[in-house]
């Protein structure tokens, strides 16, 4: 026999499905999927109520016709029916996790801003009162990422303080299982100092975060923890360490399959030849699959014109290959840095033969001016790198011969 109830649902479930087939009939599918929901509310509530809600809430999502406010104002008040039928657990708690995810990705997709966080705050409410911290977690950081991206840095501090004492015990020691949670808090901490400029927090909140052991974050947060690092560390001029970051952020981001995995390896060449190292940063084996692509092409370039010393090549370089390098406002940042570091390194070279040799003549060679030669002459003597004077009056870098090689010579 029938169990009591069972017809009534069958009924219902065939109103739903009708009512699907009437959406590119706003008005029809509105009305027939308000029976269902009101059919529903006659027999207790259940997921179909919870379905229909959920259909009408995209149609208004979807709406381009009619008063845009209006049709805002319908989305916020469906959404408030479907976080009822959440937050009285009428469905399962995963079915209810998978359908706010899919609206919360929907309503991030509009350019309305204040919508959104009206959206999201909604949704973590009701979050909060049902104690689905798992939800609640994934909402927050989700809206965190929209107010880095909107530079809403005042919200933001706000919402990741309260999302670190999570993670915290009575004591502020980090709770062991929340490592992960606490990467994901603090990569948003990382994105929101790096745009603020902000150097001591920055720094505070990178070296706390290499050092959390118990966490098993995804590569994609870990690249970008490095790559801050990464940054930091060039702002600091400390080339080595950022080569080492940048390295460790394009492995990271290679393994999550990110596109940013190319971008740092952009970066790793620049610190790589700013660090004056003597290792290709592209000889890994992780790396030397990027080759071919165009701006690890220009970038590969420029480390041959570097390691060849070729002064003319290195500057055509950078001028034919402005979009992979130049347009790149963080390359750009340390090109006089490299210009620098390329020029020193070309200029002890170029003396080496010599017991003196006239600092135009340099000049000339490396294509500078002289007075450019001689601010990189007294820097090499002071750094220990050049064993020499400058007599300033007739324009001539004197060099100590530190063997009896006979190979040096005069100009």
């Amino acid at each position: 026999y029938e169990e009591e109830g069972e017809g009534d649902e069958l009924t219902i479930e065939s109103k739903y499905y009708n009512a699907k087939t009437q959406r590119d009939d706003f008005p029809e599918a509105l009305s027939e999927f308000e029976a269902v929901i009101a059919e529903d509310e006659q027999n207790g509530r259940s997921d179909w109520g919870f379905k229909a809600t959920k259909q009408i809430l995209k149609m208004y999502l979807k709406r381009t016709d009619g008063d845009a406010a209006e049709n805002k104002a319908k989305v916020l008040e469906y959404y408030d029916r479907m976080l009822d039928f959440v937050s009285k657990s009428i469905v399962t708690r995963n079915y209810a996790e998978k359908s706010v995810n899919n609206m919360l990705e929907r309503v991030s997709m509009g350019t309305d801003s204040s919508f959104t966080l009206a959206f999201y705050q909604k949704t973590l409410n009701v979050l909060k009162q049902t104690r689905n911290d798992r939800l609640w977690l994934r909402t927050s950081l989700r809206l965190g990422r929209m107010q880095l991206e909107h530079r809403q840095f005042q919200e933001l501090d706000k919402l990741l303080a309260e999302l670190k004492l999570s993670c915290l015990d009575d004591s502020g020691s980090v709770i062991h299982e929340r490592g992960t949670q606490l990467l994901e808090i603090n990569a948003l901490y990382l994105g929101m100092y790096v745009e603020q400029e902000e150097a001591r927090k920055l720094k505070a909140t990178y070296l706390e975060s290499v050092g959390v052991r118990s966490a098993i974050p995804h590569p994609r947060i870990m690249g970008f923890i490095r790559e801050c690092g990464g940054k930091m560390y060039m702002n600091e001029r400390n080339w080595e360490s950022a080569q080492s970051n940048f390295f460790d952020a394009f492995k990271n981001y290679d393994e999550a399959g990110s596109p940013q995995r190319v971008q740092m390896l952009k970066y790793l060449v620049l610190a790589s030849m700013l660090s004056e190292t003597e290792v290709n940063p592209l000889s890994s084996p992780e790396a030397m699959s990027y080759e071919g692509d165009p701006d690890i092409i220009a970038m590969t370039s420029l480390v041959k014109a570097y390691e060849g010393q070729n002064v003319t090549e290195f500057e055509r370089i950078l001028h034919d290959n402005k979009a992979a390098i130049l347009d790149d406002p963080f390359v750009a940042r340390y090109i006089d840095d490299l210009r620098r570091t390329f020029r020193m390194q070309a200029l002890h070279s170029a003396v080496a033969p010599y017991t003196r040799i006239r600092i135009d003549m340099l000049g000339r060679r490396l294509n500078i001016e002289p007075s450019e030669v001689e601010e990189l002459l007294v820097a090499l003597i002071l750094d220990k790198r050049l064993r020499a004077s400058i007599d300033q009056e007739k324009g001539i870098l004197l060099l100590q011969q530190e063997t009896s090689d006979e190979t040096q010579y005069e100009a």
